[in-house]
């Protein structure tokens, strides 16, 4: 998986969502750059969020994306 994905993925994500506060993580789904939905964590850290986690999207998230999308 290329950073180009990853960045894709988070700037056009279709769900974000918190996942846990301590410290505070973010899940996030969306497109890589050729269109497969990625899942990605972020890691919210005092210097600047940082992705920890990033694969093409499970399908126990499926139920997490908005209405319409398929995949």
């Amino acid at each position: 998986m290329t950073s180009v994905a990853i960045d894709h993925a988070v700037r056009n994500a279709l769900v974000v969502e918190e996942v846990d506060d301590d410290p505070i993580r973010y899940l996030l789904l969306g497109p890589c750059d050729d269109g497969v939905l990625l899942e990605i964590v972020i890691l919210d850290r005092p210097n600047g969020p940082c992705v920890i986690h990033a694969m093409k999207m499970r399908p126990k998230y499926r139920a997490l994306l908005p209405k319409g999308v398929v995949k």
